[in-house]
């Protein structure tokens, strides 16, 4: 019942549209007209997030269920021209292709046109495209979720083979380190200075960074100072991560962190602020949970074999869940996302949405919530 080609064609369509992160103005005004030419009921809030809402075959209180994708791609990518090999889509090699998150928002347009076009019961559906889902989630962050009326719902959001279901997420720390020296020349007085990439260099050399244990990462992302090369600098800034499923973990491997700051500041009279700020916070479902146990469901209907995974990153799913909002992320096929050999095998498009139709219309989201 998937169009394939209809779906292949929304999807080149979307990626076509320049949508980076804070510049979504474009998609998300296409996105509200598709919607509407549907059926939907359609807002667009403050923010940029784009709602859509259809009464399905029962109205019963609660039993709303939501699908979620988002809008924004990643980095600064514009012009992006899709080219297709041997049945894979990809960009022409010099940008990211968009299929995070493209091929989710276009897995669920296709469902929502098969809906209409078979007539087929599904439970009332409550669509919601974010924006700045890139930057640390933003648009669903801001987005207000006392006013969404699903508590459970799938973001097509992730790789992997189809029938991939994300059950759990790690939390995220975001660090803003400052680090402060002394300005001194160079040349004639360095004694009289206090180098701050050097207090930071020793810092960042002592930290435990990268894969720490199978729940937990660490990163320092972006360091910035110095003005010129015959100043002694004093100031640096870095910008840095710690993610993990494990609360206690992530919160060892924090302050970790910050110790290795503290330590290397005092061994060279420096002085640093340390500020962390939880991004969002971890989440883990079971195969018993309802939206995990009707998508292994519908993966073994059509022939596909489910397989449970957490994730290493954070997603929309993050927030909702901390909204009490319980959604599994489902896989879309998209592989090498955020690089430019990112890629998408059409077969992998249409079977995502083949599973994501079989979800929406399983008997299972037809009754009322108990």
């Amino acid at each position: 019942m998937i169009n394939e080609t209809r779906l292949v064609q929304a999807f080149l369509d979307l990626v076509r549209i320049d949508s980076p992160s804070g510049h979504e103005e474009a998609i998300g005004t296409e996105l509200m007209e598709h919607f509407a030419a549907l059926g939907g009921a359609v807002v667009r809030d403050e923010h940029g997030n784009v709602i859509a809402r259809w009464s399905g075959a029962s109205s019963a209180p609660g039993n709303w269920l939501m699908l979620s994708a988002h809008m924004d791609t990643v980095g600064q990518d514009t012009g992006i021209q899709s080219q297709i090999r041997e049945g894979v889509i990809y960009s022409d090699g010099t940008t990211i292709l968009g299929g995070d998150d493209k091929s989710g928002v276009a897995a669920i347009l296709e469902t929502l046109h098969t809906l209409q076009e078979t007539g087929q019961p599904h439970p009332p559906l409550e669509v919601v495209i974010s924006v700045g889902e890139e930057l640390g989630l933003r648009g669903v962050r801001l987005l207000d979720k006392s006013k969404l009326r699903a508590r459970r719902g799938y973001v097509l959001d992730a790789g992997g083979p189809i029938g991939t279901i994300v059950t759990s997420a790690p939390s995220q720390d975001s660090l803003q380190i400052t680090v402060y020296g002394k300005k001194a020349h160079a040349g004639s007085a360095p004694e009289l200075g206090i180098n701050a990439i050097r207090v930071a260099s020793e810092a960042i050399a002592a930290m435990p960074l990268g894969r720490i244990d199978a729940e937990t990462t660490a990163n320092i992302g972006v360091i910035e100072g110095g003005i010129a090369t015959n100043i002694v600098p004093d100031l640096v800034r870095i910008r840095g991560e710690a993610r993990s499923r494990d609360n206690a973990r992530l919160a060892a491997q924090t302050a970790a962190m910050r110790a290795a700051f503290e330590t290397a500041a005092t061994r060279h009279s420096a002085r640093v602020d340390f500020s962390v700020t939880r991004a969002y916070n971890t989440y883990a479902w079971t195969a018993e949970t309802p939206v995990v146990a009707a998508a292994i469901a519908a993966a073994r209907k059509l022939g596909f074999t489910p397989t449970l995974k957490g994730s290493g990153g954070g997603s929309d799913a993050n927030i909702y869940a901390a909204a009490g909002i319980t959604c599994a992320v489902l896989s879309t096929g998209m592989a090498d996302v955020h690089t430019p050999q990112e890629h998408i095998a059409i077969a992998d498009m249409t079977d995502a949405t083949r599973l994501l139709f079989e979800i929406v219309t399983s008997s299972e989201y037809l009754i009322p919530n108990t």
